[in-house]
C-alpha cells in the first residue's frame, strides 16, 4: 500500500497533519485533523468501528470491523512516522446495548480486548474505556483513539 499517495500530509508549525482520501470529506465538513504530529507525540482522532446495517452485526463481524479500525489506525500512525509499539494510550467510547450489536456489554468487551490483543503485545498501552449514548457516524458502536509517542 503506498500510503503516501493514499494520505495527504500538511505541514504544522509543530509537525504535520496526515488526511486520508477516504476522510477529506469528513475533515472538510467537521474541521478536524485525522491524525496530528506535534513535536515526538502523535494524536489520533477516533475511528468508528460501524455497522451501518439494520440487523445486529454479531461477532465475528464486529471483530472484522474492529480489525478495519485498528488497520486505520496503523495507517495513520505510520503516515506520521510512528507504529502501535509507539502507541502510550488508547481511549475507546463504546455504545454497549446497541440494538446493532448482537452482543452484550461482557461479548463487546472481550471480543474488542481478542482484536486488541491481534494488534498490541505487552507492555500494553494505557487505556480507557468509556460508555456513551451515541457516536457519529449513525451505527457507530465504539470509537477508538490513539495517543503515540514517537521521537523522530
Amino acid at each position: 500500500m503506498d500510503i503516501e499517495a493514499e494520505i495527504r500530509s500538511v505541514a504544522t508549525r509543530t509537525g504535520m497533519v496526515a488526511i486520508p482520501a477516504e476522510l477529506q470529506a469528513d475533515v472538510d465538513q467537521f474541521h478536524y485533523a485525522p491524525a496530528r504530529r506535534a513535536g515526538d507525540t502523535v494524536h489520533l482522532s477516533g475511528v468508528v468501528a460501524c455497522n451501518t446495517q439494520l440487523q445486529p452485526m454479531d461477532k465475528a463481524g464486529f471483530q472484522e470491523e474492529l480489525r478495519r479500525v485498528f488497520r486505520q489506525i496503523e495507517r495513520l500512525l505510520a503516515a506520521c512516522d510512528a507504529t502501535l509499539a509507539d502507541v502510550v494510550e488508547l481511549q475507546m467510547f463504546h455504545v454497549f446495548g446497541s440494538d446493532r450489536l448482537a452482543l452484550d456489554k461482557a461479548g463487546q468487551l472481550a471480543a474488542i480486548a481478542a482484536v486488541r490483543d491481534e494488534f498490541f503485545a505487552a507492555p500494553y498501552p494505557a487505556a480507557v474505556e468509556l460508555a456513551v449514548a451515541e457516536l457519529n457516524p449513525e451505527g457507530g458502536l465504539v470509537e477508538i483513539k490513539a495517543t503515540a509517542f514517537a521521537p523522530l
